[in-house]
Parts: C-alpha cells; structure tokens; sequence
C-alpha cells in the first residue's frame, strides 16, 4: 500500500517538475515521468488500461488543427481521453517519434518557444496531473480498504493484484472521477471553440473583445465550480452573441451540459 501511495507521489513530483520546466529541459523531464510509469505497477497498469484500443494518430490530428496561417489545439474533452492522449503523446516525445518543439508552434503564433512551453503546461499537463492523481488515489483508497479487510482474517501471504482486479480497480475510479468534473472539462473545450468562431468571424474588434471578456469570465466562474456564477455568467454569454447570427456558437451544446448539471 506505502509502495503504491508512493509511486503516484513520486509520479506526481515528477510531473510538476515537468510543468515548471523550460523547453529546453522539457524532454529530460519527459523521460524521468515515463521512467516513473514504466517502473510502477499501478501505474503502468494504469496507463495500459486507458491505452487500450485508443486511437492516438486520429487524436493527434483532431487535437492539433490548422487554418492557413494559424495553428490551434484542442485537448480531447473526455477525462479518459485526455490521460491517453497526453500520456501517449509524452511516450512519443519520449522515444523520439515526435519532437517537442513542433508541436509548440501550436501553442504561441509568434514561437516564442518558453511562451507556448508554459501554455502547453497549463492546458495540456495540469489537466492531465489532476485526473491521473484523482483516479490514483481512487484506486489507492480502494485497495487499502481490501488490505484492511483482509487484515482481520487468518494472514497469509498476499498475491499481487492480478489485470483484472487492477483492471476493476481503474474502472471503480473513472466513474468516481468523472461525472461533474468532466463535465466542467467539456465546458471548458466548448469555450475554446468559441474563442476560435469568434477569432474567424467577421465582428468588429469592440464586438469581438466585449464577447471574449465574457469567455474568459465564464471560464473563470466554471473552473471555481460556483453553479449560482456559472448560471448568471451563462445568461450573460447568452445575450452577448444573440445579435450575430452568423457567429458559429457551441451555445447549444453549452446548454445542454448546464442542464444535464442542473445548473439552469
């Protein structure tokens, strides 16, 4: 149980070392976290599951998107989708099948690579460090309880979790893990591609900084998951775009995810 608490710590320091690294250093930082999950079980175990099936060269291409001249990523919306892909991609960096330093032209237009380095961090790293952390412990606090039943029957010598059980244990901790979180996680995809149709769109420059204010505060009100907020923020958002028709918006489907969180 110690050993297992304390491969996810390790993982965890590891990945935020990552995150507040610099490019320069960023690929030996790579290396140190796929080292760390191919020498723990659980995590390792972890990762396989979530790798299982999982189309990484279409996510590749739905999450790095080009429109002449500019570049844009989206992270996948689901939380499950989001640890395979990321781990995937660091994987990839890793053994040399992708270089770093292309992928950051997605993530600053003027390649100012120590820019785009700290925005990759923060919209591809951090998501990724929560949930595999949530789902971790999930899985950590699932297993000490089985220990600890255990415990107070005749002891014997325990066999290591076989694929199955660690298999249920993963499944037990998505849906745990999931539910409201990932969808204040689709919110906040949506609201990405809202900035990309109001960027493409032929408004005004006053029209268009007025309806990003909005964006950003209705992102800010979602990440602090205040439902009261959300829902005045929402309104909000609702009356800005309403005079331009032709503006491309997730609004319906923005909509949809507030009710189904009983948030409107």
């Amino acid at each position: 149980m110690r050993t297992r608490e304390e491969s996810l710590n390790n993982f965890i320091k590891l990945v935020d070392e990552l995150i507040g690294s610099r490019y320069l250093f960023a690929n030996s930082k790579i290396f140190e976290v796929i080292t760390a999950i191919n020498s723990s079980k659980l995590l390792s175990d972890t990762f396989n599951y979530f790798i299982d099936g999982y189309d990484f060269q279409s996510a590749l291409i739905d999450a790095f998107l080009q429109r002449g001249e500019e570049k844009y990523f989206i992270l996948p919306e689901k939380n499950t989708d989001v640890l395979a892909f990321v781990y995937s991609l660091l994987r990839e960096i890793n053994y040399k099948n992708l270089q770093l330093t292309d992928l950051l032209d997605y993530f600053d237009a003027h390649k100012n690579y120590d820019v785009a380095y700290s925005n990759f961090a923060n919209v591809v790293l951090l998501p990724f460090k929560s949930y595999i952390y949530q789902i971790g412990m999930q899985m950590i606090n699932s297993t000490q309880t089985r220990e600890e039943a255990l415990a107070t029957q005749k002891p014997v010598e325990e066999e290591p979790l076989g694929y199955t059980e660690t298999e249920k244990l993963v499944e037990d901790a998505v849906e745990k893990v999931n539910g409201y979180e990932n969808s204040l996680a689709t919110l906040v995809r949506l609201l990405d591609l809202e900035r990309l149709s109001v960027n493409d769109s032929r408004l005004s420059q006053a029209d268009a900084s007025e309806i990003m204010y909005i964006i950003d505060l209705f992102e800010e009100k979602i990440r602090e998951k205040d439902k009261e907020k959300i829902k005045l923020i929402y309104l909000a958002y609702l009356y800005a775009i309403r005079p331009f028709k032709k503006l491309n918006s997730n609004i319906k489907r923005i909509t949809e995810v507030l009710i189904e969180e009983e948030v409107i």
